[in-house]
């Protein structure tokens, strides 16, 4: 291209570039004004797992840079876990960051921002691409990049933002690889793969299939008897750069597959028992515009891009000029996109060999993708009068511009009722609903902050999320991820808290839990034992509390065994168990009562007659349940049956001598495998706790995976902490490291010796270290690779 043709060329991509990233943001925003979303209407864009986790988790990146937590590690998800594998898994992206520029209360903005923002930059990126394949007449490529924008995929799916990563990226990859078989060495290709398997490599490893797929589709295009070994010597280059992509990411990679290694990947992963996943011929109705049907496994591909881009997909198959290899080639890709999605196995494949827990087909944009690249291809072809020159400039600009209105009232349309499917399905939250939890929560937190600068944990009796620990910025129980920790989700549920799926909560705690685990403040707005002193209150009803009782992170004490037998079934005989076997006791904490039981059709009850006033809970194991309301004496005491209110229920304290009556009133069928109803002995707690918090460590510093303190250690003593066990800690006992083993299979225990010790706990991410290995090879080899050897030789020269 001559300088004249250059600069010629400059305002017309640039006006490519600009309308790209705006007819999309503008199309979306008008779609979200239609649909009464924040801040045009009362909805906001919290919906599923965007309510419920990464909401939560943008708002954890506060922490990270204010020093509360670290990069490595985190004590606001599951009483402490690795924070970077939840961070890369999530919320790496550099646009992540912007929501940290939001005050809390606005995160209902912050999200639409982003949103958009990455919608806009999925057109940005295509462009980019198209604009290097359509050298000559960029203009015909603006049409495909605002489809490419708001495809399917990017509005069904617009809920878990951290994939549109992979929508924004995947263009932009491709384009390196045009540079490489057009004779480049690869570093934009190199870069630009890297950038997103840091920023989400979950796509980053469906993108990378597909590469690998379109690189040989493109070499098919390309290839000829006279030029094998060049483009052989072009295929093992992109090979290279692949490898260098993953090195240079490998500090975040894995980390993360050894965070899924402790949850996710730590059993053997479900497989449906079927070989295809839908009647194949349900796909090409995806292909219709305003095609919503679920994103439950039940769900097929998001695959719409356009009736225009479909159509012009078909005429590609029909044009003279491109070769019979390109089109059996397009062929090819297409039926091997549309095999995957049919087939379970392969299915599986593309989301790395783990069955997805719905949110199915995640790959699904690859194959839009691929369709408007055909429909690229044909439209320059039917504009092509050779090789280098086209049509009539203006003719161009008017099919351009039809397409492109076209494409916004056809996405537009589909953007809408896409959107009308999942609000009828789920349903998204109003932005009221966020805000009032904030005002009923925030100032408790602050309160508590203020008051107490020391290192404890707080639990919820109420909930936006199970991630309100990570939203609110304090040390807390509860989690939900995919980077869960599955042994304290193993623990939790025989100790009478409630837990499911891969979430672990506070719900069902009490006195003697809160005290082993560090839990020194609560907040609740219903009942609380009398044992918890009230330390706030607002017009919201919640309340906090302070449990007087609490041990420090880490203690010594007798610890007579390191795997208590907490299988019986029955919650309060395990948590006997688990503080006897700390302490080196043998007291009964809860005693059962004897109770008579009374069914009607209504529900049923138990009747028993209360001994002391010490504290009394009811734990009911359902074989199968509807949401019942519990009433004690008549009056309501808490639900029971969901997931969140199976555990231990605190019934209240009476006096000694009084009849209490229990009803449950369950809102369909129902019934129990048993139940308990247990005191808790407040006395023999107390005692308890007391002797062991004279062993408590004092802790001189504290930070986000970092503890270092003091701590006497009597004869025949062991240290025991509340902190889950990873293997990213490193202890350190008088200046050296200390060995670690388990307790409960769950947390972190050191046998130290008997006298006064200083004590550390430090935390890096296990992976990390590996992965800088990795990092500083890629980086060597990049540099040996880019740059040539003649730079290397007179920099020795001189």
């Amino acid at each position: 291209m001559s300088k004249k043709e250059m600069q010629k060329s400059f305002p017309e991509a640039g006006l490519l570039y600009a309308l790209s990233f705006v007819i999309p943001v503008l199309v979306m925003l008008f779609v979200l004004k239609v649909r009464g979303f924040y801040p045009f209407g009362e909805k906001s864009m919290f919906i599923m797992d965007m309510r419920d986790q990464y909401l939560e988790f943008f708002a954890s990146l506060r922490g990270v840079l204010s020093g509360d937590d670290s990069l490595f590690f985190s004590w606001s998800r599951s009483m402490g876990g690795n924070y970077l594998g939840l961070f890369a898994y999530y919320v790496a992206s550099p646009l992540s960051f912007i929501t940290v520029f939001f005050p809390l209360k606005d995160m209902t903005l912050a999200i639409v921002v982003l949103t958009v923002l990455k919608i806009g930059l999925s057109g940005l990126s295509f462009a980019f691409f198209g604009n290097y394949l359509c050298k000559n007449k960029k203009i015909l490529v603006l049409p495909f990049a605002v489809s490419y924008a708001l495809i399917s995929y990017n509005i069904v799916y617009g809920m878990c933002l951290m994939w549109l990563d992979g929508v924004i990226m995947l263009p932009v990859i491709l384009l390196g690889v045009e540079k490489i078989l057009d004779g480049r060495r690869g570093l934009h290709y190199m870069l630009a793969l890297a950038a997103l398997f840091v920023c989400n490599y979950y796509t980053g490893y469906m993108v990378g299939i597909f590469t690998a797929l379109y690189v040989i589709f493109r070499i098919i295009c390309r290839i000829g008897k006279d030029n094998v070994k060049e483009y052989v010597m072009k295929a093992l280059r992109f090979a290279g750069c692949t490898l260098m992509a993953f090195g240079l990411s490998a500090p975040l990679i894995l980390p993360v597959v050894k965070d899924l290694m402790q949850g996710k990947l730590s059993a053997v992963s479900y497989v449906p028992d079927i070989q295809t996943n839908f009647a194949f011929s349900g796909l090409f109705g995806k292909l219709k515009n305003g095609v919503y049907d679920s994103i439950t496994n039940a769900g097929l591909p998001a695959i719409y891009c356009g009736y225009a881009i479909v159509l012009l997909a078909v005429i590609f198959f029909f044009l003279p000029r491109i070769s019979v290899r390109e089109k059996a080639g397009a062929a090819i890709i297409l039926i091997l996109m549309s095999l995957s999605f049919y087939f379970t196995k392969l299915d599986i494949m593309w989301h790395g060999f783990q069955y997805p827990t719905w949110f199915p087909f995640r790959y699904a944009f690859v194959f839009s993708f691929f369709l408007l690249y055909m429909a690229l291809r044909a439209i320059y072809e039917i504009f092509c009068m050779d090789n280098k020159r086209l049509r009539a400039g203006s003719t161009a600009v008017i099919a351009a511009a039809a397409l492109c209105i076209v494409a916004v009232v056809d996405l537009g349309v589909n953007a809408k009722s896409l959107s009308e499917g999942l609000e009828n399905e789920f349903g998204y939250a109003a932005a009221a609903d966020y805000e009032a939890f904030l005002d009923k929560t925030q100032p408790l937190v602050e309160e508590i902050k203020e008051k107490d600068g020391g290192f404890y944990r707080m639990n919820q009796g109420f909930e936006y999320s199970k991630n309100d620990a990570m939203l609110l910025g304090y040390n807390g129980m509860t989690h939900y991820s995919s980077t869960f920790n599955a042994s304290v989700n193993a623990l939790t549920p025989k100790l009478g808290i409630a837990q499911s799926h891969i979430w672990n909560s506070g719900y069902g705690s009490n006195a003697m839990l809160d005290s082993l685990f560090a839990v020194k403040y609560i907040m609740e707005d219903g009942i609380v034992p009398s044992d918890y002193t009230r330390i706030g209150s607002n017009e919201s009803g919640a309340c906090s509390y302070e449990n007087p009782y609490a041990l420090p992170i880490a203690y010594a004490a007798p610890c007579v065994n390191v795997s208590p037998d907490i299988n019986y079934g029955d919650p309060f005989t395990n948590q006997n168990t688990f503080l006897n076997t700390i302490a080196g006791t043998d007291g009964e904490y809860f005693t059962a009562y004897e109770y008579n039981t009374l069914s009607d059709g209504a529900g049923w009850s138990y009747t028993f007659t209360a001994d002391s006033d010490n504290p009394v809970y009811l734990y009911m194991f359902p074989d199968n349940g509807s949401w019942a309301d519990v009433y004690v004496n008549n009056s309501w005491v808490g639900n029971y049956f969901s997931t969140e209110t199976t555990c231990s229920l605190y019934l209240g304290s009476f006096q000694p001598g009084e009849e209490v009556v229990v009803n449950v009133v369950p809102s369909g069928e129902a019934s129990v495998r048993y139940a308990v109803i247990a005191g808790l002995n407040m006395d023999l707690l107390r005692e308890t706790l007391g002797t062991l918090n004279e062993n408590g460590m004092e802790l001189t510093e504290h930070s986000g995976g970092r503890l270092s303190g003091k701590i006497t250690v009597g004869d025949g003593q062991k240290i025991i902490t509340s902190i889950p066990y990873d293997e990213g800690w490193t202890v350190k006992i008088d200046g050296k490291k200390a060995g670690v083993e388990k307790f409960a299979d769950t947390f972190l225990v050191i046998d130290a010796g008997s006298g006064e010790h200083s004590i550390s706990f430090q935390y890096i991410s296990p992976g990390f270290k590996a992965g800088m290995l990795l990092f500083a090879a890629a980086v060597l080899s990049a540099v040996i690779y880019f740059v040539p050897l003649r730079k290397w030789l007179s920099g020795a020269r001189k």
